[in-house]
């Protein structure tokens, strides 16, 4: 199989267990393991638990976006940060552990290349000398180098696979060397500050309790997959029936707040601009777009884990005047109302369906 491996490194472990009280120790580092493992969205999974770490794994879904893959796995940073700063919050135990868990961090280590499942003693495992090279890259000398403590390493193969090169033209160009391996070039973000970008955005999304319109639907895909569909161009482009699709105003290499879709639809090719005001990763995005002569509708689609793949909820706000801001008169809102709620709702069903055959065409092969 060909895809991307990710070992999630808890860094300070072994001087934490050692230092500290050891019931309360283990407790803490089990509950961070499971922050990491309760984040991992499809197409990643786990591969096993090795002691401090989480060795996961994903085979590249035709067509589905770097950017979806990339930040799949920096949603584990933002899961185990959460649960650090929770624990701190929360805790009134005296205990050296307990006084302690800001002294761990994480570590992310993401390489792309050649595996092999096998099973050994009645449990799947991962061979071939792309699972060695990704271990033998968590012993590194990317701290001392850089001076950052809590990473993403993802190697230029990952890169080239991906083809997330615009998002990486930022970050720290870093080279390791092994032996029987040569040199391994790659590229490394600093955790912390790509969390406080997403945690730093202004959120701008339509409740339920303020929607004009809600439509719901349900995707057996998991929803990385549901989200790639919302976000990928060359996908939105199916469900949104039109001609074709382009991003313009990428931020650092990213769709994101700010970016536009350009949409074309019809014989003319008539073009709808949508407008990102705000994306939250495999959560939501809200966009705003024309539906009329000076009239726009601003729309959050979420995606909502459920027990059997991923639920779309989409809920819009009252159209208003593109140039003043203000709501359009009653009278011409109920007008609209029906056949822009037929829209949406033919336009989330189309998404959830596309996403099933996509998950269900990707699990076949």
């Amino acid at each position: 199989m060909h895809g991307h491996l990710v070992i999630a490194d808890i860094s300070g472990y072994t001087q934490f267990l050692t230092e500290n009280e050891l019931e309360h120790a283990n407790g803490i580092i089990s509950e961070l393991l499971n922050s990491i493992i309760g984040a991992i969205q499809a197409p990643l999974a786990v591969s096993g638990v090795e002691g401090d770490a989480v060795f996961l794994y994903g085979a590249m879904p035709e067509g589905m976006s770097g950017q979806t893959v990339l930040e799949s796995v920096e949603l584990l940073y933002g899961s185990f940060a959460g649960a650090l700063e929770t624990m701190v919050l929360n805790t009134t135990c005296r205990c050296n552990a307990c006084a302690n868990i800001n002294a761990l961090g994480l570590k992310i280590i993401m390489h792309c290349g050649e595996f092999v499942k096998t099973v050994i003693g009645g449990r799947e495992t991962l061979s071939g000398p792309d699972v060695i090279l990704t271990h033998r890259l968590l012993k590194n000398t990317i701290r001392e180098d850089s001076g950052i403590a809590d990473y993403l390493f993802v190697t230029q193969q990952c890169v080239d696979d991906l083809g997330v090169e615009g998002i990486v033209a930022g970050w720290i160009e870093h080279t390791e060397a092994y032996e029987h391996v040569g040199e391994v070039n790659g590229y490394v973000a600093s955790l912390p500050d790509v969390w406080a970008v997403v945690r730093g955005q202004n959120e701008n999304k339509v409740a339920q309790g303020d929607a004009w319109t809600s439509v719901t639907a349900d995707s057996q895909a998991p929803p990385a997959i549901v989200w790639d569909h919302l976000i990928n161009p060359a996908k939105r482009t199916i469900w949104l029936q039109a001609n074709e699709n382009a991003v313009v105003g990428q931020s650092q290499g990213r769709i994101g707040p700010g970016a536009e879709y350009h949409c074309a639809h019809g014989e003319d090719n008539d073009v709808l601009v949508f407008t990102v005001l705000d994306m939250r990763p495999v959560d939501y995005i809200t966009t705003v777009f024309p539906v009329g002569d000076g009239v726009a509708l601003r729309q959050t689609d979420y995606v909502i884990p459920s027990g059997t793949g991923t639920q779309i909820v989409s809920h819009s706000a009252p159209p208003f005047n593109i140039d003043t801001g203000d709501p359009i008169p009653q009278d011409i809102r109920e007008a609209m109302q029906d056949t822009l709620g037929e829209i949406q709702r033919q336009g989330v069903e189309r998404l959830a369906d596309r996403a099933t055959q996509d998950y269900a065409h990707h699990t076949s092969e």
